[in-house]
């Protein structure tokens, strides 16, 4: 399998986290899509030059981070099972990753706009701010109950929500909330999620954007 990526990405770290807790032989191919050239060749391959990407041996193309999860958990069995196989597990693990893509991942792309804007309207930074800290608060209440975020294993819930958190571990102190900051913890102290984090790092160092 040939896995197209960013390690930046959020969507990207979601994959690579599930890649990484399923013990998933994969070749990894960084694009930048800032690049040109790297978009111009990429889109050779997808046109809607969406990344993460899966590309498998026979040629098939494999798009979207949810997708790509669902069909590495139902066609490699070891490691960490991703989807439950009960119906009913199985469809709330996929509707927090639907909420984690629509209702948190797209906030943070706003609040990032919004904070790097030369104009940037304070008002709106505040309010996108509020929104966030209200889904943060939602979580909290909800890691009350469970141990990982649908229940007592890791699942496609947690790739999802992990990197969102992450990109809001430096300005919103995750600590200071008593149950997602003790999920937030366990979470970082995971094998899979400690790769992604290093990678993370080590883009960052690399391109000098930390």
């Amino acid at each position: 399998m040939d896995l197209y990526y960013h390690p930046l990405s959020r969507q990207s770290q979601k994959v690579l986290i599930a890649f990484y807790e399923k013990q998933a032989h994969f070749y990894p191919h960084i694009i930048d899509l800032a690049d040109p050239y790297a978009r111009r060749e990429f889109q050779r391959m997808d046109a809607s030059g969406q990344l993460p990407l899966l590309r498998m041996t026979s040629g098939e193309i494999i798009p979207d981070a949810s997708i790509i999860i669902e069909y590495i958990d139902a066609n490699i069995e070891q490691g960490t099972q991703l989807i439950p196989a009960l119906t009913k597990d199985a469809l709330q693990v996929r509707l927090y990753d639907r909420l984690s893509d629509t209702r948190l991942d797209k906030v943070i792309d706003n609040w990032q706009i919004a904070k790097h804007q030369k104009r940037s309207n304070q008002i709106r930074v505040k309010q996108i701010e509020n929104e966030l800290l209200t889904t943060l608060d939602s979580l909290d209440r909800r890691l009350a109950t469970y141990h990982w975020l649908c229940g007592d294993r890791f699942s496609l819930a947690d790739c999802a929500t992990i990197p969102c958190l992450l990109a809001l571990e430096t300005e919103f102190n995750l600590l200071d909330y008593e149950h997602l900051g003790r999920y937030w913890i366990q979470a970082k102290l995971r094998g899979a999620v400690n790769q992604v984090q290093e990678e993370v790092a080590l883009t960052l160092a690399r391109t000098g954007c930390g």
